[in-house]
């Protein structure tokens, strides 16, 4: 964090309408800095079977750049830590879900948010008590699984995602929910029957304005969850005239400044969506390896995936030859 930053700490009390019309009030907790705040809305929680136990982060970022990301690491009682990658919308506003169950452990927890290697604020958090399992993988109730835990897609490209189990005491036609946590807190359900002997298969779509991010499904039968799987949805978006700047850049039509600067400046603009992108560079290179220009060269004539192009520039970001803010 710059030396000039300040933080200054608040408890500001927030009040909600709720969807059904009722009012709720609950207090927000965090800090802020030059650069944009982080709040959440339970400094405490206790874990328990009977409900699932779930902490909201917000925040906002000044001087954002679309579909940057807001990485958040949170640090265990433990000492080790863990990292949550999220975006902000276009007006430099995030939220995403913590979801807690069995497997965090009793104690403090520090939060610390930051936004192109610049801190944005702070939190905190205990676990009081964790008692058995609230979203168990597998119950006494029945089983969930999903086929993969990290999903890419290219543009327009349509997908799903498949998620499997088995009911063991399952009433037919009885429905089965599937509840969808997205990375800014929305959540969705989907219901679904299972076959007589309980197995049942859903192919969830993954919609247009599904953003990229970690997402989370949460299984119930009869009210009670039986099951929770997490993935990553990594969306990737490139103008289809980028591959002709490709193959002039790689037939050495154009300089390797200009196609670097060409490619920076749709990254920060938003007009090119990479995934993963390191905001940490591990030195500071000039020059282009000859492997890179020949797989861009191959994409560019339709002879390799997206995900070359994709991996290209994530090592270019990675080597600081492309700067992205």
């Amino acid at each position: 964090m710059s030396s000039k930053s300040v933080i200054i700490f608040t408890s500001v009390l927030v009040t909600i309408i709720i969807g059904s019309g009722f009012m709720s009030s609950f207090a927000l907790s965090g800090s802020s800095t030059e650069f944009g705040s982080l709040n959440i809305d339970e400094d405490s929680a206790s874990i328990s079977e009977s409900e699932i136990t779930i902490i909201s982060i917000s925040g906002t970022i000044v001087n954002y750049y679309s579909g940057q990301y807001i990485i958040i690491e949170i640090m265990k009682p433990d000492n080790s830590s863990i990292e949550i990658k999220t975006i902000a919308d276009n007006n430099g506003i995030f939220s995403t879900p913590i979801i807690l169950d069995s497997n965090w452990e009793v104690g403090n927890y520090q939060l610390l948010a930051t936004y192109l290697n610049n801190e944005i604020g702070s939190a905190s958090f205990v676990i009081t008590s964790v008692s058995i399992p609230n979203i168990p993988v597998f119950s006494n109730i029945g089983s969930l699984e999903m086929d993969s835990d990290e999903i890419t897609i290219t543009g327009n490209e349509k997908s799903t995602v498949k998620v499997e189990g088995n009911i063991k005491d399952y009433q037919k036609r009885e429905p089965i929910t599937l509840k969808i946590i997205h990375p800014d807190g929305l959540i969705s359900d989907v219901i679904i029957t299972g076959k007589s002997n309980g197995d049942f298969t859903a192919h969830i779509s993954i919609e247009e304005n599904w953003k990229s991010g970690s997402f989370s499904i949460i299984a119930s039968y009869d009210e009670k969850d039986f099951g929770k799987v997490d993935f990553q949805l990594n969306k990737i978006q490139i103008p289809i005239y980028f591959k002709n700047v490709a193959s002039w850049w790689s037939d050495g039509l154009i300089e390797d400044f200009e196609f670097v600067d060409g490619i920076e400046y749709l990254i920060n603009e938003g007009i090119i969506e990479i995934p993963n992108l390191s905001q940490n560079t591990s030195s500071n290179e000039n020059t282009i390896p000859d492997w890179v220009r020949q797989n861009i060269g191959w994409w560019s004539n339709g002879l390799t995936s997206d995900t070359e192009l994709v991996n290209s520039i994530q090592y270019l970001v990675e080597k600081g030859i492309i700067q992205v803010n």
